[in-house]
């Protein structure tokens, strides 16, 4: 889907996979007025489907999440018992006052990773209607009663659309719904099809801002450089089939400064990586393990977005080597979505509408910034730290160069015009993402689990805007 802006010569598009959901390119301008694609991805579908394969390396590039974002610790989960609220790990039958555990797939250590194996990331979601004139896709996915250890019917719809305001809008909504006899065995009416549930549902896409295809020998859009000069900053040359110069664009996030609204961590555990339950405000608890220098995105400014604190150092110095992979926990809001109020009073009907803007991702080459608003409690930082060169086809394009000079390599074509390919290469911190969602393993807390358990007369909705400008 496109739209055009009528203040500028410039497009703002996107690019939706029903597989998985998945935003596969989000295009918008520079400060030069170039267009860029900003997310990560593939050229491919079918390597979206690949990375899903057992033994690949998934990355969730730009799908969706679900039914339960983050982790699930264990595997398992119980409703209605005060077992939904502790943190046992030794877990073996329900006695016949409790209620039923509902067991998961384990898809990530000792825990349900992304909603398992067969998460909504990996699922044909159906196109429910395409909107021409708000510039909007609307795509859903049923889930039946007990659906990889989840249970109730839960039908769950994203809606993409795009505003001339240079803003990409994602909302979500999902309810227990009974099922249609017309559907066939699988999907009959059952007792259980409105069976309470969890939800906590997101976008795992990974922003780019510098353009995955945008070499840094070409910030103005001066492409012929790219021929003429060698590489200065890491990208390299080749020349390949038909004499096509292929030049490998490195992408990193290093550059990039962040904004948040908030200084609270999520704690996770050391050797568990869960929530243990506590709120850290990394500017006032030096003596933990957190580092303020390293944590704090609060204190910088806004405007302009460059004076804000750059992600370089953290993910040179995080421990582990990973860099961000970190939980930031958000302004709770009451039912009238105007008073702050403990993230423990509200269910899971209570963030939306709301959107606050919560965090500013910004790329000095390019201009291009980034503004999340959100309705949801949390927001995830991760940097693509376990991403690596293995990858297949990561995204490329293919060039036509006017020719100003004969000194340089032979290439296709000849005469006045040359053929260049430009590969983006993804390894370690070549984007960054930015997920809102619930608490990761709120059901195991007595405090948080009412922010993800969704009954039958209850529609879970979460609203995310990311509005793209140039500086």
């Amino acid at each position: 889907m496109n739209t055009r802006a009528n203040n500028k010569v410039q497009t703002f598009s996107a690019t939706i996979l029903t597989y998985g959901a998945t935003l596969t390119h989000l295009t918008c301008p520079d400060r030069w007025n170039q267009p860029q694609d900003v997310v990560l991805g593939f050229d491919h579908w079918q390597d979206y489907i690949a990375q899903a394969n057992p033994g690949a390396l998934n990355p969730y590039f730009g799908s969706i999440i679900g039914p339960t974002a983050s982790r699930i610790a264990n595997a398992t989960f119980q409703l209605g018992s005060t077992h939904a609220y502790s943190n046992t790990t030794n877990i073996t039958a329900a006695s016949p006052t409790q209620a039923p555990i509902h067991v998961l797939q384990v898809s990530n250590g000792l825990d349900c990773h992304h909603g398992g194996l067969k998460g909504f990331d990996k699922q044909h979601w159906t196109t429910v209607d395409v909107n021409q004139d708000e510039t909007s896709v609307t795509l859903e996915w049923v889930s039946p009663h007990g659906d990889y250890g989840y249970p109730g019917r839960l039908v769950s719809s994203v809606q993409y659309k795009l505003t001339d305001q240079g803003e990409l809008l994602i909302e979500f909504a999902a309810e227990l719904k009974e099922g249609d006899k017309s559907e066939g065995a699988a999907q009959h009416t059952t007792s259980m099809d409105l069976h309470s549930t969890i939800v906590s549902l997101t976008n795992h896409a990974y922003w780019n801002l510098d353009g995955v295809l945008n070499p840094s020998e070409d910030q103005a859009g001066q492409l012929q450089s790219l021929l003429e000069r060698p590489s200065t900053s890491g990208t390299s040359k080749d020349i390949k089939d038909n004499n096509v110069v292929v030049f490998k664009s490195p992408c990193t996030v290093k550059d990039h400064t962040l904004w948040l609204a908030t200084s609270t961590l999520v704690e996770l555990g050391d050797k568990h990586p869960v929530p243990t339950g506590v709120l850290l405000d990394v500017t006032k608890t030096p003596e933990l393990h957190v580092q303020k220098e390293l944590l704090d995105f609060t204190g910088a400014e806004t405007h302009p977005a460059s004076k804000n604190k750059a992600l370089g150092h953290g993910l040179d110095l995080i421990p582990g080597g990973y860099g961000y992979d970190h939980v930031f926990a958000l302004d709770g809001t009451d039912a009238a979505h105007t008073t702050p109020v403990p993230v423990n009073d509200v269910g899971i009907q209570a963030y939306w509408p709301r959107t606050p803007h919560v965090a500013t991702l910004y790329s000095p080459r390019s201009g291009i910034r980034l503004d999340l608003s959100t309705s949801e409690p949390a927001v995830v930082l991760y940097a693509a730290g376990y991403i690596d060169k293995s990858l297949p086809r990561t995204k490329s394009k293919i060039l036509d160069i006017p020719t100003s000079n004969t000194s340089g390599p032979a290439v296709a074509g000849g005469g006045d015009e040359s053929k260049i390919r430009i590969e983006a290469e993804f390894d370690k911190f070549a984007g960054f993402c930015l997920e809102p969602i619930r608490y990761p393993d709120a059901i195991h807390h007595r405090d948080w689990a009412g922010m993800v358990i969704l009954h039958h007369d209850q529609v879970y909705r979460q609203r995310s805007l990311y509005k793209f400008s140039a500086e």
